[in-house]
């Protein structure tokens, strides 16, 4: 078997333009699903064990709406690509060469994942490349002077590249004509069990983190980091839900991975005990935001038919230190006109 691509076009009323669709199957069965909106990863079906000896069935391993409307609001931010900066920024302002730069506020006084319409809730162009090994399609928008309160115009390209196995690599690059803070990610749920299937909270979980970000009561770094012990202790992979009682809400976290780990071993490894799969994610990135579907209330149906409760899923989301653009003791964000901005993530699912 070969590389498959196919398109699709939905014509969403609530949508302001038509939705594209790109579907990518490898050899190995796995079928990727892509959006030009937000450049989302829209679905990813997986074949079971037994599917690779022959049968046809996959599980949906990606959690999203059952009607795609819901993405003209995207309350939850499924599937889509963040930025500018990905995270929060506190007050939604920070200084830059002696000037207060203020952005547009979206979660009570902060920016909140590049702000009110983001990169996410655009529409981007793109392009398919099909080769013998792997099938890439590449996505491409442009982010004007003053979008969302950040200066200068910002080019930005994601690269999705899916290879023989079952592997998606992310690639990210952009380029700015003036100094400007870029911190791009993915928001997509994972529910590797299967969508429907349980909550996350008896997943495995490994991270190969030492410390966290210290948060105020508004989920805003802080400036402090604060050992990854207790509740924050995965390095050596446990339950989701086996400490998470000791948290006000759930996991909403960043996780500074380790500067001297093995770039060989997956920054984080998820792995689902009936199913048996796994989840690796590699990156080049300095650390991992790691939520764990606390806000997801049941209000809205999901892509299995039923409402999305809570611990439904979740994301991990590889990118710079968030409210980096106010801590100067935070590794920075900040790109120089003219330079490029690049960052590579992994994400790598089999069984164990």
């Amino acid at each position: 078997m070969s590389f498959v691509v196919t398109t699709e076009t939905l014509q969403v009323a609530a949508l302001k333009r038509p939705l594209q669709l790109i579907t990518l199957t490898n050899p190995a069965g796995l079928t990727v699903t892509l959006s030009n909106l937000g450049a989302a990863l829209w679905s990813v079906l997986m074949p079971g064990l037994v599917a690779e000896s022959g049968c046809a069935e996959k599980t949906e391993l990606l959690q999203n709406y059952q009607d795609p409307a819901q993405f003209a609001r995207n309350p939850y931010y499924f599937a889509v690509t963040i930025g500018r900066v990905a995270n929060r920024i506190g007050a939604a302002a920070y200084m830059q060469h002696g000037q207060v730069i203020s952005l547009l506020a979206n979660e009570g006084p902060n920016q909140l994942h590049g702000g009110p319409d983001g990169l996410g809730a655009r529409f981007w162009s793109f392009d398919i490349d099909q080769q013998n090994d792997r099938v890439s399609v590449t996505f491409r928008i442009t982010s004007p002077e003053g979008d969302q309160g950040f200066p200068g115009q910002l080019d930005v390209q994601l690269r999705y590249t899916l290879l023989a196995h079952h592997e998606l690599v992310l690639e990210y690059s952009a380029v700015s004509d003036t100094d400007t803070p870029v911190s791009l990610t993915n928001h997509a749920y994972w529910a590797i069990g299967g969508v429907g299937q349980g909550t996350v909270l008896e997943q495995q979980l490994q991270l190969d983190a030492d410390f966290v970000l210290a948060l105020d009561k508004q989920l805003v770094p802080t400036g402090e980091l604060a050992p990854a012990t207790a509740a924050f202790d995965f390095k050596a992979g446990k339950r989701i839900g086996q400490d998470i009682s000791q948290l006000e809400n759930g996991y909403d976290h960043y996780f500074v991975l380790n500067k001297d780990r093995d770039l060989n071993r997956p920054a984080a490894l998820v792995r689902d005990p009936v199913s048996g799969r796994t989840l690796q994610l590699f990156t080049d990135q300095p650390g991992i935001q790691f939520y764990s579907g606390n806000f997801l209330d049941g209000s809205i149906v999901g892509n299995h038919g039923r409402p999305i409760e809570k611990y439904a899923a979740l994301c991990l989301e590889p990118h710079g230190y968030p409210n980096a653009v106010n801590k100067a003791n935070f590794p920075p964000v900040l790109l120089k006109a003219g330079q490029l901005y690049r960052q590579c993530s992994r994400f790598v699912l089999g069984y164990s």
